[in-house]
């Protein structure tokens, strides 16, 4: 029972970075239905740029997150002016193509500036175990959780309470509607590519503390949000939450009870099985919209 509940809570606290991550494919998708395919190699990005600037620059931690914040809202800027804001009212493959050529392009960036093999990401926070009876709990995983709880509050207090999170639903509603309302359609996904890419930022962060600094294990981490978008709904914002954490517990399940009787490797193929069975049975997830449309 120890063993099983050691299993619970690991895979709630990787669980929780997953979420986190899907909260802004989540929000891309309902401020333009774009579904973006470059997730991972974002979280990758944010990794690598952290350790650049706490290693290489020595920069103190406050100063990093501030530096780190501005990269972010940089890069969705441009991101959206100069690939997204040229394909609205074009057909929805030009755009997830986009996402596929950004993909490429920043694993190529992160590949040009950072080349060579895997870094150690500094201690930025407390290490030590936490004992439970039996169980062990690392102290900077729980940190971890805590972080992704956090800023999924606040961004639904921020989404919920504010006069421009109410702009955002607005357009995440209907972009005609809204902007006939006087909403800068096109501000509002800035906006959300903003957030997108700094919780992927803020993902990257965590992740790299526990993995260390390498594009392929960074990316392929990254892209376990998928899963947990299409389990919630790729419109629903709780819902990227609980598939977040769905989808740690069962890698969490999967790693203790099937990695001995196959050899291991279970952590990367069953998120990706969960996927494949949620499009077959449930393909708008648990949370999300059936939209019937008339031929």
């Amino acid at each position: 029972m120890d063993y099983l509940i050691q299993l619970l809570m690991s895979g709630l606290m990787i669980g929780g970075i997953y979420a986190l991550i899907a909260l802004g494919i989540v929000l891309i998708y309902k401020a333009s239905s774009i579904f973006n395919l470059a997730v991972g190699p974002l979280v990758a990005l944010g990794t690598f740029i952290s350790w650049w600037l706490l290693v290489a620059l020595e920069l103190p931690l406050p100063l990093a997150i501030v530096g780190l914040i501005i990269v972010a809202i940089i890069c969705s800027l441009a991101i959206e002016r100069y690939l997204m804001r040229p394909l609205i009212g074009q057909p929805i493959l030009s755009a997830v193509m986009i996402t596929i050529a950004l993909m490429v392009m920043v694993s190529g960036f992160i590949t040009l500036l950072w080349p060579g093999v895997t870094r150690k990401f500094p201690e930025i926070l407390p290490s030590g175990v936490i004992h439970l009876g039996n169980i062990v709990i690392p102290t900077e995983s729980l940190i971890g959780l805590a972080v992704c709880l956090l800023g999924f509050g606040i961004f639904i207090a921020f989404f919920q309470w504010t006069k421009m999170g109410l702009a955002m639903r607005a357009t995440a509603e209907d972009q005609q509607l809204a902007q006939s309302g006087g909403i800068k359609v096109t501000t509002m996904v800035a906006i959300a590519w903003s957030v997108a890419i700094i919780t992927s930022f803020i993902g990257g962060i965590l992740l790299g503390g526990l993995h260390g600094v390498n594009l392929g294990a960074i990316s392929a981490l990254g892209f376990k949000a998928f899963p947990a978008v299409m389990i919630g709904g790729m419109e629903s914002v709780a819902g990227a939450l609980i598939g977040g954490l769905l989808i740690g517990l069962l890698e969490s399940l999967g790693i203790g009870y099937l990695d001995t009787l196959v050899g291991g490797g279970m952590a990367d193929v069953i998120p990706f099985i969960i996927l494949l069975l949620i499009l077959i049975v449930k393909p708008y997830g648990m949370f999300g919209f059936e939209r019937i449309e008339r031929v």
